[in-house]
């Protein structure tokens, strides 16, 4: 289905501009990975307003989507499958911080902070077979993803010690655990394989 739609807007794309027909291809696969992205952040947001938990949906979305996008990890193989394990990754973070707080385990966040800043740091980028990059990329994406870390565990920390917004520290602390915890997922199945 979602194949079928990109096609159709590849199609309008190409007969309303002057493209190169020879990439209508990369255009069907952007708009595909638009969709599945869009359709994955949609239903974040209407979860985190089932839940009552607005902000939790907000604050996954800016931790997870962005710093992965860099970082890299697991990935689906498949759109529907990417779209189940994204909301379920989300449920997890929500759940998991939903316990934190709920026993009062807020001692266990700076060190959970530091160990997936130093996963994030040490394993960025994760390289994907399936769409390699230039090196170039590769060095770039690096950096980002060590400036994003540095900056988002920063800045939970320092929420965290002077006692500020302690429930959305921890959905914050919890989504960035998502990405490490994805990135030794990718790591550990390359492992198995070989």
């Amino acid at each position: 289905m979602l194949a079928t739609i990109a096609a159709r807007l590849t199609d309008q794309l190409y007969s309303h501009s002057p493209l190169d027909p020879s990439k209508k291809a990369i255009y069907e696969y952007g708009i595909q990975l638009s969709l599945s992205t869009l359709a994955s952040m949609c239903s974040i947001v209407m979860l985190g307003l089932l839940l009552k938990n607005p902000a939790s949906a907000f604050i996954f979305l800016g931790v997870f989507f962005f710093l992965r996008l860099f970082s890299g990890g697991y990935h689906a193989p498949t759109y529907a499958r990417c779209f189940l394990l994204t909301n379920s990754v989300y449920l997890a973070v929500v759940g998991t911080s939903y316990l934190i707080v709920r026993f009062q385990l807020y001692h266990l966040l700076p060190v959970i902070v530091v160990v997936s800043c130093v996963v994030v740091m040490a394993l960025s980028p994760i390289r994907n077979k399936r769409h390699p990059l230039f090196e170039k990329t590769y060095r770039k994406n690096r950096k980002i993803a060590v400036v994003l870390v540095s900056i988002e565990s920063s800045f939970f920390l320092i929420l965290f010690f002077w006692r500020i917004f302690q429930p959305y520290v921890t959905v914050s602390t919890m989504s960035l655990t998502a990405v490490a915890v994805m990135m030794l997922v990718t790591l550990n199945g390359r492992r198995v394989k070989q």
